[in-house]
């Protein structure tokens, strides 16, 4: 009779054999779960703490036109200055602050051709349009600084800073001097008048009412039609990160309708609320 029994070596090694591979499987899966959280977690990191500023701007509300006439005649313009009030509205969904240097808004008028480059020079609130004073409550436009994941809003008010002609921001007291000298220039041609509106009706094609002209040319006139592009001015790049990570500021573009409304009242410096036009499908 035998004292000792020995196990098949089959069925050790079948035993050996199974522990190794649940053994493998376990450290697999831990493997796993463990890169899984790592990933997570950088992805965590990367959304609360290390994304660069990624914004965003829409304009989503009424945009109003008027002429600004509170300047003297040696900054203002024939007519005074255009002005673009548009309410911005700029997002960060990045998680690292971004900074906002400036807005530009690009106008060209679909009628005439013109075009002109306005910059966001002051800030304002409600009461700038509920007021009828010449001066209306406004407030110096200043570099942004907006902290990730928030935003701001504001209503911002855009002056011409040129002119694709290069005459409509000559001041006013330039205009007058030229107005002078045509007046001295033709003074027979004028019969004594002092309107030049006489020398436009005698000598319609005279080189120099084109030059007044330019003078006063505007961008937006009654029953215009304008396309405006809206620009964000961020601080440059500082290295090939920044550069390689940062995401560009998407332009918003509209098309403006100035209805029809008398001239007279747009030039005494009264709010006109522009009519948005639906892009073309």
């Amino acid at each position: 009779m035998p004292i000792f029994w020995r196990r098949p070596a089959a069925a050790d090694a079948s035993e050996v054999a199974s522990h190794a591979a649940a053994q493998s499987g376990g450290v697999r899966l831990t493997t796993i779960i463990s890169a899984l959280a790592l990933v997570f977690s950088g992805y965590s990191l990367w959304e609360t703490s290390l994304k660069q500023a990624d914004l965003g701007v829409y304009v989503t509300g009424v945009v109003s036109y008027v002429r600004d006439t509170s300047e003297d005649e040696h900054i203002q313009p024939s007519g005074g200055f255009e002005v673009l009030a548009v309410p911005v509205t700029i997002a960060n969904s990045g998680a690292r602050d971004g900074a906002v240097l400036s807005l530009q808004l690009d106008v060209r008028n679909v009628k005439t051709g013109l075009t002109a480059r306005f910059e966001g020079t002051y800030t304002t609130d409600a009461s700038y349009f509920v007021t009828t004073a010449a001066k209306r409550p406004k407030t110096p436009f200043s570099a942004l600084v907006i902290a990730g994941r928030s935003s701001w809003t504001g209503t911002v008010l855009f002056y011409p800073v040129n002119y694709s002609n290069g005459k409509s921001l000559t001041p006013v007291y330039k205009v007058a001097a030229f107005n002078d000298q045509l007046r001295k220039r033709y003074a027979t041609e004028m019969g004594g008048a002092s309107s030049i509106s006489v020398l436009r009706e005698r000598l319609p094609n005279l080189p120099e009412l084109a030059e007044l002209d330019a003078y006063d040319a505007k961008v937006l006139n009654e029953t215009d039609k304008i396309e405006v592009t809206l620009r964000v001015v961020t601080p440059a790049p500082s290295d090939w990160l920044d550069r390689a990570l940062r995401a560009p500021v998407q332009p918003i573009t509209l098309t403006l309708d100035m209805p029809d409304i008398p001239g007279d009242r747009v030039e005494r410096g009264e709010l006109v609320r522009l009519q948005r036009v639906a892009p073309s499908s």
